[in-house]
């Protein structure tokens, strides 16, 4: 029987989802869960990776398992034996064909980001932008390059196994005083690539870097690296497409 479930988390405390060795991680503690309740090794398989610090909505995540309960129980059984920083919000049961990640279709993913004065209660959610106002208009019109089909290699942390071609849906910045929020949705994202892109439109916000230069970043398609990267508790995985 293979279960679906979608989970929020918190990801100040955890380095990351994926399991390691001695750190705390969204999969370890949610695999332990479900064993308590299978006493079985049950592996999850999530649509994705979130680094350390980073916050979900909506992460999808499957399982198989023999054990014999109503779907819609599961969500119950695996919060019961989670930590206050993770919660299961819908659980059921799918069809072997199904997979969190290689079915996905697309992901959303939001950025989160301050120009206001600091606030110590938003520090792990929102970034703290400490250098004053940005350009809107001038951030919004910099997106517009990368919305498409490109090899994002000058934006991501690669290997030789995974294409860095990916194809962009639309970027929305929105901005509410002084509070921006950036909207990112593709088919994919590799590691640290919307933090990148981000931290590119920060700059061009920022006037400290042009249109241009971003765009000749993304046309040497991995030859020329972005260095900047957005601080990681702004970022959350805010939904997961299926078809």
């Amino acid at each position: 029987m293979r279960i679906q479930c979608v989970v929020s988390y918190d990801g100040t405390k955890f380095y990351g989802w994926q399991k390691q060795p001695d750190k705390r991680s969204v999969q370890e503690v949610i695999e332990c869960a479900i064993n308590k309740i299978t006493g079985e090794h049950n592996v999850i398989h999530s649509s994705g990776r979130t680094d350390a610090k980073v916050h979900a909505h909506n992460q999808v995540f499957h399982f198989d398992t023999q054990k014999d309960i109503a779907f819609k129980q599961w969500k119950r059984a695996i919060n019961h034996f989670l930590p206050e920083d993770v919660y299961i919000k819908e659980s059921k049961r799918v069809g072997e064909e199904f997979h969190a990640r290689y079915s996905a279709i697309k992901k959303e993913y939001h950025y989160l980001l301050s120009t206001n004065e600091y606030n110590p209660f938003e520090r792990d959610y929102i970034y703290q932008y400490p250098y004053g106002k940005l350009d809107l208009e001038a951030m919004c019109d910099c997106a517009k390059l990368f919305v498409g089909t490109h090899d994002f290699a000058s934006f991501c942390v690669y290997d030789q196994l995974g294409t860095t071609i990916r194809t962009i849906y639309h970027i929305d910045i929105i901005e509410n005083d002084g509070y921006f929020t950036f909207k990112l949705v593709g088919d994919g994202f590799r590691r640290y690539m919307v933090r990148m892109i981000v931290g590119g439109l920060i700059q061009v916000g920022a006037h400290r870097r042009s249109k241009a230069f971003l765009a000749d970043l993304l046309e040497s398609k991995g030859e020329k690296k972005c260095l900047f990267k957005a601080e990681p508790q702004g970022l959350y995985l805010e939904h997961v497409y299926y078809e």
